[in-house]
């Protein structure tokens, strides 16, 4: 089970019908979650407690988050920091080259236990991985 200290932030409409369900499923594994729609307040989450930031889920329908340039200054901070894309289908196609930080995508619609799967492997530690 995760501790307190592996948080997650949500790069995300609050008012998105997913939040509710994304922040229940992870707080309950144990993750803390930080949710904002503002790319400025989510790098300065991830730059004040870069230590226990351990993924980003951006979703890249969000009104005012701009995908390539949030991936790039989270690349930027701690490359260490993964990276989970939330997308539709098409949006998912259109993606596959960014690979940077990018440890997964999640496609809507999606039940809990392919959300919490896919963060879980998305944070595990891996030897090929920098930080």
């Amino acid at each position: 089970m995760k501790t307190a200290q592996d948080s997650v932030v949500l790069a995300m409409d609050r008012r998105n019908r997913d939040v509710r369900l994304i922040t229940s499923t992870l707080e309950k594994a144990g993750f803390q979650v930080w949710t904002s729609a503002e790319e400025a307040k989510v790098l300065s989450l991830c730059r004040s407690a870069e230590s226990s930031v351990r993924l980003v889920i951006i979703d890249t329908a969000a009104p005012g988050i701009r995908t390539f340039e949030l991936l790039e200054s989270l690349r930027q901070i701690n490359p260490g920091i993964g990276v989970l894309l939330l997308a539709g289908e098409n949006e998912l196609k259109a993606s596959h080259t960014w690979t940077a930080n990018v440890r997964g995508h999640l496609s809507r619609p999606f039940r809990r236990a392919h959300l919490l799967g896919s963060v879980l492997e998305a944070t595990a530690p891996s030897l090929s991985r920098t930080a």
